[in-house]
């Protein structure tokens, strides 16, 4: 439990095709938001939706609290609904489908009471492939690390909560200097505009299917498959035996794993930064989806003509 009630994460990369946190940083964890008003919320849902009453309710919340936070359930939606459903039957309650205590999660995330925690992350090494925002034209594009720089204090703001933290006040913002390998360009950045390449494409098959011609820029270069419903999501479509509005086939894992379209590297990793894995499931299912969408249009036009 990591987080209070009324403070939120700030964002990061929010310059030009920003990174998300996610992302650049591998998949969060989750923790419970700390405070009265969070606690509250929990108990409500659990007295609306499984019928709990306000004692067995308030003994969920502190037993599933103390349960994340020993056995270090990490982020997934199945291993916090299996949590929460154990949890449950220990306190007493009736068992219940494991697709409520899925809802049960995600309803949580909703109004704030399962947050992402951002984790530190150790430097990346000089030599490192990397997509840096070029400061030209506001896009990512690969580089490699040539030097870490020494960390910048970033002075808070003259105003601050009461209930922040002498740790919370101020922060240091790590710098890298970057060669952008087309151009043999050199530029000092923020570390969060600089993205392990490695990591930037969250989708389990990365491994290059050889020459061919990237079915969104129309180039010829090393392709790669990317999943329309990322890896990640199957497991939630199997569930729930349906697919994404517009999708045409059966939610097995055959179909799943062979859905998708050939991209080139870059392609590839800008869809990803377009949105998360379940927006990119549910909103850019279909290669036209991802044609018309109005970053990848933007990003599109300056790849086509260079």
């Amino acid at each position: 439990r990591e987080a209070t009630d009324g403070q939120r994460e700030p964002g990061v990369g929010e310059a030009g095709s920003p990174a998300p946190t996610e992302q650049r940083l591998g998949r969060m964890p989750w923790a419970l938001r700390e405070g009265a008003r969070s606690d509250a919320r929990f108990a409500s849902l659990l007295r609306e939706r499984l019928g709990a009453d306000a004692r067995a309710a308030d003994l969920v919340v502190a037993s599933f609290a103390a349960a994340v936070c020993d056995e270090g359930v990490g982020s997934s939606a199945d291993v916090w609904g299996a949590t929460l459903r154990d949890t449950c039957l220990e306190c007493g309650l009736e068992d219940e489908p494991p697709e409520i205590f899925y809802d049960l999660i995600a309803s949580l995330q909703r109004h704030g009471v399962v947050i992402d925690v951002k984790v530190p992350v150790p430097p990346l090494a000089v030599g490192t492939h990397v997509l840096a925002l070029l400061e030209e034209d506001g896009l990512y594009h690969e580089a490699v690390v040539e030097a870490v720089v020494e960390a910048e204090v970033v002075a808070p703001p003259a105003r601050k909560p009461k209930r922040e933290t002498a740790a919370q006040q101020t922060a240091e913002m790590r710098r890298y200097r970057v060669l952008f390998t087309e151009w043999c360009k050199p530029q000092e950045l923020a570390e969060d505009l600089v993205v392990n390449i490695e990591i930037v494409v969250d989708d389990d098959d990365d491994e290059s299917r050889g020459e061919g011609v990237c079915k969104m820029c129309i180039r010829s270069s090393p392709i790669f498959f990317h999943h329309l419903i990322p890896r990640e999501t199957h497991g939630k479509y199997i569930r729930a035996r349906s697919l994404p509005s517009g999708v045409e086939g059966a939610p097995t894992r055959i179909f799943l794993a062979t859905y998708g379209m050939l991209l080139c590297r870059p392609c590839h990793t800008h869809v990803h930064r377009v949105g998360s894995n379940d927006e990119l499931a549910e909103t850019l299912s279909a290669p036209s989806k991802i044609l018309a969408h109005p970053a990848v249009q933007i990003f599109l036009a300056w790849r086509i003509v260079r």
